[in-house]
This record gives C-alpha cells, structure tokens and sequence, in this order.
C-alpha cells in the first residue's frame, strides 16, 4: 500500500520526467521487441535506470516487473512505477534474497518481464552478480540485454555514477537476446559472460 501523500510529489515528478524523456532522439533498436513467445529476464546497469520506464513502454508490449525495496523508502518508487507503467514487485536482494527471487519467479509466470540491475542495489558497480541467472534458471526464460549509450549526459558522484542524459541528447538503444541458461555452464561463467557483453553494449562512446 502507497501512502496518499507520497501521490503529491511523486505525480509531478512523473509529468516532469516524461517532458524530459520526450527529447531525447533514439537510435538503433527502437521499435517493438517481440515477446509473443514469452517473457525474459531483461539485464541493464544501474547506472542506466532513467531511461527504463521509456524504455518499458516503447519497446515492449508485456508489462516489466522491477524489484523495489520493502523499505519504507521503496514506497514512493512503487508510486513512481505505476504511474509510468512499470509494475513494482516488492522484495529485498540483500537481506531476503530468496523471497524476493520468489517474487520475481511469480510474475514471470504470470506473463510479466523482469527488469534487474544485475550490479545493484549498491554494487560493486558493472558487476553481474549471480541473482539474474539464478532467476533465469528456475524459471527456463532467457535474457534479454538492454544496453543504452548516451551521446550527452551528466554523471552523479554515486558508487554507480548514475547517469541522466542531457535534454535532446542522441540515445542509442541496443537489445541483444541470450538463450537459456545450459544446464553445463557454471553460474559464474555465465555471469561473467553477460557482464562483458553488456559492458560492450553499453559503454560510453569514445
């Protein structure tokens, strides 16, 4: 449950963010992704997480799940979500790593993209850790590799180095599918498989 006065500020800062996303100028893989034959677990870095509501609505025709804290602070991001189309799946990947993969594992099921920062909540930064395999295995979905390049953008001084690109700055959008995990290739092979090719698609131009 959303407290009522978290709607007051959490509404314009929707209306602001989608003025804002609505200049920047995309290139590369911008059109509908095809997810008739079901959903997958979707890979970006956290760094990269504004644009993942845009990128939520345009790019496919499923709903995402993302995984918000059960902190009280997680409360206003599950308004946010809802309010640009992403449906929050409650859970904590520290502390009750294997509620919050059951979570995740019940909206699969029920048709639902996942969306994880393979790095998050709090890094080390560029670091596939091993939860979205995990996920990807007990469910037998495949990947889904979002990389986004920004052409302009503004870096926080955060152990992540959240970026936000600059109004009307070019984007380029890559999606990039990996099968289901084989049952002969260990975890953290494959982790680190998936974290240098989303390294590779994601990295700042030169």
């Amino acid at each position: 449950m959303v407290p009522w006065y978290h709607w007051l500020w959490v509404g314009p800062l929707a209306m602001i963010l989608r003025l804002w996303l609505a200049t920047l100028r995309f290139r590369g893989d911008t059109g509908r992704f095809d997810d008739a034959e079901g959903p997958a677990v979707i890979l970006l870095w956290h760094d990269k997480l504004f644009l993942a509501p845009l990128i939520a609505q345009r790019c496919f025709r499923r709903r995402v799940a993302a995984l918000i804290s059960t902190s009280k602070d997680g409360a206003w991001l599950v308004a946010f979500f809802r309010l640009m189309g992403i449906t929050a799946v409650r859970g904590s990947s520290n502390r009750r790593g294997a509620a919050a993969l059951i979570a995740l594992t019940r909206a699969m099921r029920a048709g639902h993209h996942t969306g994880i920062t393979p790095d998050g909540p709090k890094g080390p930064a560029l670091v596939c850790k091993p939860g979205a395999v995990a996920l990807a295995r007990l469910t037998g979905r495949p990947f889904l590799l979002l990389g986004i390049r920004y052409a302009a953008c503004f870096r926080f001084r955060s152990w992540d180095r959240f970026a936000m690109p600059l109004p009307f700055s070019r984007v380029e959008l890559t999606l990039a599918a990996e099968p289901t995990p084989a049952e002969g290739e260990a975890d953290e092979a494959l982790a680190a498989r998936l974290q240098e090719r989303l390294r590779t698609l994601s990295a700042d131009p030169a």
